[in-house]
């Protein structure tokens, strides 16, 4: 009975999470459709966006994103615009599968580019816009990932990366081979310093497609050695398995059966022991080695593998992919049955689901089958028609092919000639430089050598110097602020544990003459006492933890001042130390204060959102703004100054963004190491 109550429990509550969610959208958008004011509108319409499950109601997120968009443009914010119109680009494009939509929506944020300053979201809108333009115009495609490159800055590594990887793949679809290769290169170098490991294998994997697609059998299975063993060192399982099919399947186009069937088992033996047998690595597989036993007269092997298909059918009867593949495995196990007839049925639909998918390379294998089985099914005009299909497919592949080859070393020669001119004109200027000012430049380097000596001694004298005082800087900031955390601590514990005892004690002796009024400034006096004692030392963090001590704090604003706010708090226990803990606690607790003591603000909101190498805390106001030089240069200002040293103590950063009359926005950046 007690698990069954339990399990009741649980259900209701799983019940009550979305129905909450749903309320919460619910009263986020009916303020936003009451309030006069456009800045609490768009800040709601924020929380709307935000909350809003995208998957399950993919149309809501993108009706409520272009409205947050269109108020936007009205209010000038362009930055928020931008970042809405990139956040909701892939949801039209990839989902709606709107694609004029979504460019119309990346235009309207590339009009507003030169008002922001963030590289990343300049960069992004270039990055989208080349992901509009992808199986469309591969050429533009191409144009806006190079825009998006020299826009990103140098802390954008990885939208780069990405870039790079993207322009590659629009590349080789444009045949540009040397130029694909390079930029995967240089993807798989960004990834490699991210430790981004399936996105270097994504990359070296590229370069392999590209010289497999011309036939460069010999380079592909070099790099795919290198992803298998790669993938292998970094527990890859899958590229491990796909690399090793793509090997195999070129050890077939070479004829070589031995070294076909080695690298398939290498592959079943991978899946099975680093994947758990992952069912589309293991169809893909069984159905190659049931095709090729049965080509090789190898039944018994071939009957084995067909089986291990056909115990799984039930797992992937609604995978039109898996289906298609065990069609094609049973097709060679009739056609080993001599039961030509249904063979050529079931080949036919293969033929028509690969002619949908534009796989050429395997409808040219699929067409020269069923000219075999024509064949040996008597029926000699269709194997003649089926034979010249195949003739045809086959020519005009390696017609591109090899159109492809002599591209890539036409390329690869004019770029080693250019770079072969470059070095001789070089060389000879050289000669002739050497040849007139010898005896200029000697007397020159010697003038500039001593010259340089003197100022590299000074300039590594002085730069010690300033970096033994800003080290001793810093170290003092550190200590003061740990100096004063454990005072305030000390403080905290003396309060509570004697003043507020002793208070108590007093309260008591008041309450045995039942003196009232007494008694009630006794209440108050202790109240006050533990609020200070709170103040000096949040206990809350070391009971609550840090998530639920922002939490708190937050609340505690909302009920206690004039302020509405709201919070988005992601939960980021246990990832950081005590001593981290309490920096980011007390950074946002005298953020918060500085807003109810001089913003005038009615609104403001605190999201706290974990990014997977980062913590993004961002404190947003509506008051009246303040000039940030100014507050900070102002001796007075402490606040700001003890902000920023906490921050330097995360090793993060603190941007403020304030103009008078408009608000301010706090935003911290703390790495996770």
């Amino acid at each position: 009975m007690k698990i069954l109550k339990y399990l009741i429990k649980l259900a209701l509550i799983c019940f009550a999470i979305p129905v909450t969610a749903q309320e919460n959208i619910a009263g986020f958008l009916k303020i936003a459709d009451t309030t006069k004011s456009n800045t609490i509108k768009l800040q709601y319409l924020d929380s709307v966006v935000s909350k809003i499950d995208r998957d399950t109601y993919p149309d809501k997120f993108v009706e409520y994103s272009k409205e947050y968009i269109a108020l936007a443009e009205e209010m000038k914010a362009y930055t928020e615009l931008i970042d809405k119109s990139v956040q909701v680009f892939y949801y039209v494009n990839n989902i709606q599968n709107n694609k004029n939509e979504a460019l119309s929506i990346i235009n309207k944020a590339q009009e507003y580019e030169g008002q922001i300053t963030d590289s990343s979201l300049i960069g992004s809108i270039y990055l989208k816009k080349g992901g509009a333009y992808y199986d469309v115009d591969f050429k533009k495609a191409k144009e806006n990932y190079t825009k998006a490159i020299s826009k990103f800055g140098i802390h954008d590594s990885v939208y780069i990366a990405d870039s790079y990887l993207f322009r590659a793949q629009a590349e080789s679809y444009q045949g540009e081979f040397l130029e694909a290769i390079n930029d995967y290169k240089t993807a798989a170098s960004y990834y490699e310093a991210l430790g981004d490991y399936d996105y270097v294998i994504h990359a070296k994997s590229g370069i392999a497609v590209v010289y497999g697609m011309n036939k460069f059998y010999d380079k592909a299975q070099t790099i795919e050695d290198e992803v298998i063993a790669y993938a292998k060192k970094h527990n890859k399982g899958n590229a491990a398995v796909a690399s090793l099919y793509n090997k195999a399947s070129h050890y077939q186009e070479l004829g070589d059966i031995k070294k076909q069937e080695e690298t398939l088992l290498e592959a079943e033996k991978v899946n099975i022991e680093m994947n758990n047998n992952d069912l589309y690595c293991a169809i893909f597989i069984e159905t190659s080695l049931t095709r090729m036993y049965v080509k090789e007269n190898e039944y018994e092997k071939a009957y084995q593998h067909y089986e291990r298909i056909a115990s799984k059918k039930k797992d992937f009867e609604n995978e039109v992919q898996l289906v298609n593949h065990y069609k094609k495995a049973t097709v060679s196990i009739l056609e080993s049955q001599k039961k030509y007839t249904e063979a050529i049925a079931l080949l036919q639909e293969v033929i028509i689901y690969t002619e949908e998918g534009k796989n050429y390379d395997d409808l040219v294998v699929l067409k020269q089958q069923l000219s075999g089985l024509y064949e040996k099914a008597g029926n000699t005009n269709a194997s003649y028609n089926a034979y010249k299909e195949y003739n045809f497919l086959e020519d005009s592949l390696f017609n591109v092919q090899k159109t492809n080859a002599l591209t890539y070393y036409q390329t690869l020669y004019e770029t080693e000639k250019k770079e072969k001119q470059i070095v001789e004109k070089n060389a000879a200027i050289t000669s002739l430089e050497k040849d007139n000012q010898a005896k200029k430049r000697l007397f020159g380097f010697s003038i500039a050598g001593i010259s340089l000596l003197f100022v590299c001694v000074f300039l590594y004298r002085n730069r010690q110097h300033h970096k033994k005082s800003k080290e001793q800087q810093e170290d003092f900031s550190r200590r003061l602020l740990l100096s004063q955390e454990q005072e305030r601590e000390r403080i905290s514990k003396d309060l509570h544990d004697g003043v507020g005892q002793s208070l108590l004690l007093i309260k008591n002796k008041v309450a045995l003459n039942a003196d009232e009024n007494t008694k009630t400034m006794f209440n108050n006096a202790i109240e006050e006492v533990r609020s200070i004692s709170r103040a000096l030392h949040p206990f809350q963090l070391e009971k609550l933890g840090i998530t639920k001590a922002i939490k708190n704090t937050v609340k505690d604003i909302d009920e206690n001042t004039n302020i509405f706010i709201t919070s988005d708090v992601d939960d980021i226990s246990n990832i950081l130390t005590q001593e981290q803990e309490l920096h980011l606690y007390r950074i946002i607790q005298e953020t918060l204060s500085n807003i109810v003591k001089h913003s005038g603000t009615e609104a403001a909101k605190v999201s706290v959102l974990k990014r997977p190498k980062s913590i993004l805390v961002v404190i947003k106001d509506h008051g009246k703004g303040f000039d940030f030089a100014e507050k900070y240069n102002d001796f007075e200002s402490l606040g700001l100054k003890t902000l920023r040293e906490r921050t330097k103590f995360l090793k993060g950063t603190m941007k403020v963004d304030s103009e008078k009359g408009k608000g301010t926005t706090f935003s911290y950046v703390i790495p996770l190491v």
